[in-house]
């Protein structure tokens, strides 16, 4: 013998207090899974609306049911509404429908053909919808596009590579300023390297003129920023400088910051100064 087996939404159904009420509510759910995902605002919105249905089963699983959009369930639910409701019976389901579709702006061109089609199952025709439309949302009632004109993908093309073309001169626009501020930038930082190369020149000519009566001193100042003890050769002060040059070099501090570099130009600029003077007096 075979065991009959019932969807979850016949399931709902057979136990329903009031059966219609369980189809308008899956309708009504079906309109909210059209707008996007279904959340707890929504779900608060739904269980307010229908607060006064006798249906008597929890909301949960009826929107699952619309989540999945199970064409059959749906297809089961708008055959029971339709043999309920006649008449002015379709107004208030109608209402609901409408503001749960168009509650968060326009409807969706989902929506707008479910709409359509709630009005066309309880028989209410397109003259008859519209003014009930705009009494509910104060709006017009718009026709939906129909994706099946190949004007509708031609349009939708050209919509999507009007965005491309706005998308690419926006990213042409901020590259060139990226380019200009790193050219200003560069320069700026090109200039102020050589104001301190040149105070720092002028610094050490004037010391070396302070200094200058005391060679001696300034021998011994020479061979300790080198390394070096008093009595040098000239080989040990070329191989002491060719050491710290390339230990200080700034080239080698390039990626480490403009700090850091103009830093290892100064000590770089003391050991050439030394060995400079060191080969001249040796």
């Amino acid at each position: 013998m075979t065991i009959a087996r019932f969807s979850p939404f016949e399931l709902l159904l057979l136990k329903s207090r009031h059966q219609a009420d369980t189809a308008a509510l899956l309708l009504l759910a079906w309109v909210l899974a059209n707008r996007g995902p279904i959340g707890e605002p929504e779900r608060s919105r739904l269980a307010e609306l229908t607060g006064g249905f006798r249906h008597g089963h929890a909301l949960a699983p009826i929107l699952e049911i619309a989540a999945t959009q199970d064409l059959g369930a749906i297809q089961l639910a708008a055959e029971v509404l339709q043999k309920e409701v006649h008449g002015d019976q379709a107004a208030p389901f109608l209402r609901l429908a409408i503001v749960l579709a168009g509650e968060d702006g326009k409807p969706s061109m989902a929506n707008q053909h479910v709409l359509r089609f709630l009005a066309d199952l309880l028989g209410v025709a397109p003259g008859e919808f519209a003014p009930l439309y705009a009494a509910v949302t104060g709006k017009t009632f718009a026709a939906a596009d129909d994706p099946s004109r190949s004007g509708y993908w031609q349009a939708k093309e050209h919509r999507r590579r009007q965005r491309e073309q706005a998308s690419q001169q926006q990213d042409s626009q901020h590259d060139s300023r990226h380019r200009a501020e790193h050219e200003r930038h560069t320069g700026e930082q090109g200039q102020s390297r050589q104001g301190r190369y040149r105070q720092e020149q002028h610094r050490q000519r004037e010391q070396g003129a302070r200094q200058g009566a005391a060679p001696g001193d300034r021998t011994r100042r020479a061979l300790a920023v080198l390394g070096l003890e008093p009595g040098a050769s000239r080989g040990e002060i070329r191989r002491a400088y060719r050491r710290l040059a390339q230990t200080h070099h700034p080239d080698r501090f390039f990626n480490a910051g403009e700090a850091v570099m103009a830093s290892a130009s100064q000590r770089f600029q003391r050991i050439r100064r030394a060995y400079d003077y060191l080969m001249q007096v040796s």
